[in-house]
């Protein structure tokens, strides 16, 4: 494959609006897009760069394909019914991504999405089940216990923590589904800085990630099917700082992946990547970019990476523009741990999170799970 086919270019007069659709499209395979509803709505936006057009556009789709969804559940089409609401809730997540943090049409989009994912999840046969975690200050996490099947069957679980900006529905399409077709539970949490916990509790992200991580876990330990000798931590972009600070404190981890490697939060992503600076101010819980610097400044793998005493995975693109491939390869040297899978793309996956290589990517790294936890 060229340079020039890397990109898979809907909006070419916009590359950020490409890049996140590519992120869209890599969900076709498992159920969370349609290349052709995603080609459509393109169509309707033309070579428009207005993010208000972007979202009224996607939303549009959104809207659309909701109604559909639940027209056809109602008339006992259910497997298409939820199939369209999957969809739909993918279309309102990515109608928000341009949108400033305080944009009021983020509310609606965030609400009918998960909506949308719920209602689908709802028509699962119960293998997604909602949860509730307790957290501090009498407040909770919510998310998602995702099994392969419901014979009560005791199994390996992953803890998949987001990014920046993924919603914990989200998730199940960037890969986490890969993880039941695997036999292994699969677990999804408005973590603090993310999700419901973001934007109507305003639990805002921490360094210390091992404190929400280590409640999801006392949580998980109710759940009898939930084999808490087998816990592995998958973090993608931003999780990839998450998932290696929770294995370094939490002992109850057995393995852990970092799906984008990184080293400093304050170097290796709000300073390369300066597009993403208000998303990361606003999920700190930062009033300016002083108090972000600040903060985030906390959020490095210095003197953390050598206290992680089970196997590690560490996957990153080399031309990854979002976060910088350095941090991932000192993230790597810094290991002491003997038992280190670093997958490196060059080629085909070496955009951020390797979008354009996902179905490969995620494979290996949902292999290499069941491997490690196998009992």
């Amino acid at each position: 494959m060229t340079d020039e086919l890397q990109l898979i270019e809907l909006f070419p007069q916009h590359e950020d609006w490409s890049l996140q659709t590519m992120r869209l499209l890599a969900q076709v395979p498992v159920g969370g897009a349609d290349l052709f509803e995603c080609a459509r709505t393109a169509a309707r936006i033309g070579d428009s760069t207005d993010d208000d057009v972007w979202h009224r556009e996607w939303r549009q789709t959104a809207v659309d394909l909701a109604r559909h969804g639940r027209d056809q559940i109602d008339a006992g089409h259910v497997v298409t019914g939820a199939a369209a609401l999957f969809r739909a809730g993918s279309y309102w997540r990515h109608s928000e991504f341009f949108l400033p943090s305080d944009h009021e049409s983020r509310v609606e989009a965030y609400t009918e999405g998960t909506r949308c994912f719920q209602d689908a999840a709802g028509h699962q046969g119960g293998r997604i089940e909602r949860i509730h975690v307790p957290y501090e200050n009498g407040q909770t996490l919510d998310g998602y216990l995702v099994r392969p099947d419901t014979s009560g069957r005791r199994r390996s679980t992953v803890l998949f923590l987001g990014g920046a900006d993924s919603w914990a529905e989200e998730l199940y399409f960037l890969g986490g589904s890969q993880f039941p077709a695997r036999d292994m539970n699969l677990v999804l949490v408005d973590t603090p800085g993310r999700g419901s916990s973001l934007r109507f509790k305003q639990i805002y992200s921490r360094h210390d990630y091992e404190v929400p991580a280590a409640a999801v876990l006392d949580h998980l330990q109710t759940f009898p099917d939930v084999d808490m000798d087998r816990i592995g931590v998958a973090g993608v972009s931003l999780g990839g700082y998450y998932a290696p600070r929770v294995a370094a404190f939490e002992p109850r981890v057995k393995a852990v992946a970092a799906w984008c490697g990184t080293w400093s939060i304050l170097t290796d992503f709000y300073e390369w990547y300066p597009p993403l600076q208000a998303q990361l101010q606003w999920l700190t819980g930062s009033r300016d970019d002083a108090e972000a610097r600040e903060k985030l400044a906390r959020f490095t793998l210095d003197g953390v990476a050598d206290k992680i005493d089970v196997p590690v995975y560490v996957m990153h693109g080399t031309q990854d523009l979002i976060m910088d491939i350095e941090g991932a390869r000192r993230f790597v040297d810094a290991l002491t741990v003997d038992d280190v899978t670093v997958q490196i793309y060059d080629a085909a996956g070496r955009l951020h999170c390797s979008y354009d290589h996902q179905a490969y990517a995620v494979a290996h790294m949902a292999d290499w799970f069941a491997d490690k936890l196998r009992a």
